[in-house]
């Protein structure tokens, strides 16, 4: 099964931060502060003291840190936005591993840090502009190093796929999405690249496409992903 799976865990991707800068929304109300080792959140308005503690911890796990680094935290009616600066000029810094990767990690700090809150994670040049925003859209459950990302179906769903997953490649790590709809999506993160890689797995994603059509209660689509989050193939249940 390892040899089937060659599974690139999201976590793996790594964003690295770098030294602040001024901040980007200078007319926000009274103003607070909080460091922590190389971290610094500026929060105000609705944001709690421990809600800025947990950001600076999923920042400190989440990325690796290099110098001092500013977070920026704000909440607008139910919603939270995440300004962390970076050390990239502009857009066309940002590789599609690590724009995917963001993609994900706002669902994972909405359940996380904000209590399934909706999230705003953007990312600021050393000039406070914003250069990249992603917002959640995910909840996840977990077990054995895998994960599985869901929207728009229960979580009894969710539950069903992860142990259905755990039963087949025994550990992650593996990043699942499922997706509500007619058919519902399986989203399986792969290192392949190209079709052409899969080779001997397909018998295998096809058989997870009709097992899963079956487990779930509808038709299933199983997409397989390259580490970029893009689609390389696609088997119906």
């Amino acid at each position: 099964m390892r040899k089937v799976y060659t599974i690139l865990a999201l976590l793996l991707v790594v964003v690295v931060l770098a030294s602040g800068c001024e901040n980007p929304d200078a007319n926000v109300k009274t103003e607070k502060t909080l460091t922590i080792n190389d971290i610094t959140v500026h929060y105000s308005g609705d944001v709690s003291l421990g809600q800025a503690k947990d950001t600076i911890g999923f920042v400190q796990d989440t990325f690796q840190i290099t110098g001092q680094t500013d977070v920026y935290l704000s909440k607008s009616g139910d919603a939270y936005t995440v300004k962390v600066t970076t050390p990239y000029g502009s857009s066309a810094d940002i590789d599609g591993r690590t724009a995917f990767y963001v993609r994900v990690m706002a669902s994972k700090m909405a359940q996380d840090v904000f209590d399934g809150s909706h999230v705003y994670l953007k990312l600021l040049n050393g000039d406070g502009k914003e250069i990249f925003s992603a917002e959640s859209r995910y909840a996840y459950v977990s077990g054995s190093g895998i994960n599985v990302w869901y929207a728009d179906v229960g979580k009894d769903k969710a539950q069903t796929l992860l142990d259905y997953a755990v039963s087949l490649a025994g550990s992650g790590p593996w990043d699942l999405f499922l997706e509500g709809g007619n058919p519902m999506k399986v989203k399986a993160m792969s290192s392949f690249e190209s079709p052409s890689e899969i080779g001997d797995a397909e018998g295998t994603y096809r058989q997870m496409a009709s097992d899963l059509s079956e487990k779930l209660g509808g038709s299933v689509q199983v997409i397989v992903l390259n580490p970029e989050g893009e689609e390389i193939a696609s088997f119906e249940g």
